[in-house]
């Protein structure tokens, strides 16, 4: 038996394991994900890859009022949706939050100590271990295919690469238009991130 013919079973035979994890009966097995607040859209497409089950390793919160931001980051519950929410956290589950979907962010305060004030709450999520993600990054995360982060600033800087490098990012995807340091490309250089334009 040659080299080739032995590589062909072996591959043969891991694609046939992996078949049979995730089919049952001839049915595909998807994983299962906790979907909380309404977009149509994105739930359309979770739908399409992911069974909604309220238990699941995943929660995916796709929409946050005011209220329920400022009581998740005290660590309590004012309805079933943050309940589930904090005893997904006390359970080490993942738990996302869409960027888009955080709801003081879609007006346009002008008022610094709101604003830091909101701030303050997100980043108490953040220290609970909720990962506060672009609506574009969803499936990246959920899926642990490649880790892409979408850069959005005007310049990127050597505190920013070391941020994303710390958060376990694979790729930056930036625009043509982004300005990058010359400390932020030595580092790169280095460094297992990728630059991708996109």
């Amino acid at each position: 038996m040659s080299e080739k013919e032995l590589l062909d079973i072996i591959k043969r035979e891991i694609e046939k394991y992996i078949g049979e994890k995730n089919t049952f009966k001839g049915q595909t097995i998807k994983e299962k994900i906790t979907l909380l607040g309404e977009d149509l859209i994105i739930r359309k497409e979770i739908e399409k890859k992911f069974e909604l089950s309220d238990e699941s390793a995943k929660v995916l919160i796709l929409s946050l009022e005011i209220d329920e931001l400022f009581s998740i980051s005290n660590g309590t519950y004012m309805n079933p949706k943050t309940e589930l929410i904090i005893k997904s956290l006390l359970k080490n589950k993942s738990v996302y939050l869409v960027e888009e979907g955080i709801s003081w962010r879609s007006y346009s305060c002008n008022v610094k100590k709101i604003a830091d004030k909101y701030i303050n709450y997100e980043n108490e999520l953040k220290a609970m271990g909720v990962k506060i993600i672009k609506k574009i990054e969803i499936f990246d995360y959920l899926e642990a295919t490649k880790r892409r982060k979408y850069f959005d600033k005007k310049v990127m800087t050597l505190k920013d690469v070391k941020e994303m490098e710390r958060e376990a990012i694979d790729e930056i995807v930036i625009s043509n238009t982004i300005f990058i340091t010359d400390s932020a490309q030595e580092y790169l250089k280095n460094s297992t991130l990728k630059l991708k334009k996109g």
